[in-house]
């Protein structure tokens, strides 16, 4: 999704069709707030935040990319003290956050770089060590 896709989404979920209630640059800062808070998993840490409308969002795959709008609407909600949806949108991402975060631990959420590289830095491999015996 693009910038310009997550306003439109979280205009949707805060039934601000005519762009009233909230400041476009407040959805924007709060998209990249978003980000900033996926920016603490590891694989995710280079993330990149959205400048110009037509960014899209790197690295996080395509199915995930509407948790920052959930993320955005929240904090609307906040700002404007409708505190119950606004918690209700913060649970959902926090979920949302979780299912990403273990998918990566898993390996069943690949994050790839633009030449398709898998770069899951938090994947750790286990090795058994032997205590006991000292090889010849």
């Amino acid at each position: 999704m693009t910038l310009n896709d997550l306003v439109t989404r979280v205009r949707s979920y805060t039934r601000d069709t005519t762009g009233t209630l909230f400041e476009l640059s407040d959805i924007e800062n709060f998209i990249n707030e978003g980000i900033d808070k996926l920016r603490q998993i590891k694989s995710l840490e280079t993330m990149a935040t959205l400048t110009n409308d037509e960014q899209s969002v790197d690295l996080l795959p395509p199915q995930y990319h509407y948790c920052l709008a959930v993320y955005s609407a929240s904090r609307c909600f906040s700002q404007d003290e409708q505190h119950y949806l606004a918690q209700t949108f913060a649970e959902e991402f926090n979920g949302l956050y979780d299912l990403i975060e273990l998918g990566i631990k898993e390996g069943t959420i690949v994050i790839a770089d633009d030449g398709g590289n898998p770069i899951n830095n938090d994947i750790s491999m286990d090795g058994v060590t032997n205590v006991y015996f000292k090889e010849i």
